[in-house]
């Protein structure tokens, strides 16, 4: 004896498959734009045309640098957290800018104010908290007039090098 009783299709394996492909679809896209706003990265640059036309500022600091003579020597001292910079160069502003700048995370970013010490060519300034792994490092005076730029990974024993970028 044979039964011919139709099963539902609710109860059957073979729809419920078929209908889940898209949920998960729709699921994992939703995820997706949920992540990718959560986060936007920073790296990317609106306007490339007035980022482009920056270029040639920059340059025109970086010769000004070199026509200076601008050297600079960064050292930490990791137990009271302060820099101390020696400028070597023909100009010794009253005080100067240090950018610690993340490669990836903008929020790792830190900006130092240097004050000058009796010594002419010393600056020193305090850090919040010393930073960890690799910082490009551009030090500038507030007019901005000129730059040098260098790269460290942290945390260093050694001087830190900071020259124009020719």
């Amino acid at each position: 004896m044979t039964s011919n009783t139709l099963i539902p299709w609710y109860k059957q394996f073979w729809p419920w498959f078929v209908i889940s492909i898209p949920i998960i679809s729709i699921i994992a896209g939703i995820g997706m734009i949920v992540i990718a706003n959560y986060k936007p990265d920073a790296m990317v640059v609106d306007d490339y045309y007035k980022s482009g036309l920056s270029i040639n500022r920059t340059m025109a600091r970086d010769k000004r640098a070199v026509a200076l003579g601008q050297r600079a020597k960064i050292t930490i001292a990791a137990a009271d957290k302060r820099i101390v910079l020696t400028l070597a160069g023909r100009e010794q502003p009253q005080n100067l800018v240090l950018h610690l700048t993340h490669p990836t995370a903008t929020q790792h970013d830190i900006t130092i104010n240097l004050r000058q010490e009796n010594n002419k060519e010393k600056y020193s300034g305090t850090l919040a908290s010393l930073p960890k792994g690799k910082r490009y490092l551009l030090l500038e005076p507030k007019d901005q007039l000129w730059r040098l730029i260098g790269n460290a990974t942290f945390p260093s024993k050694e001087a830190i090098v900071l020259s124009p970028d020719l």
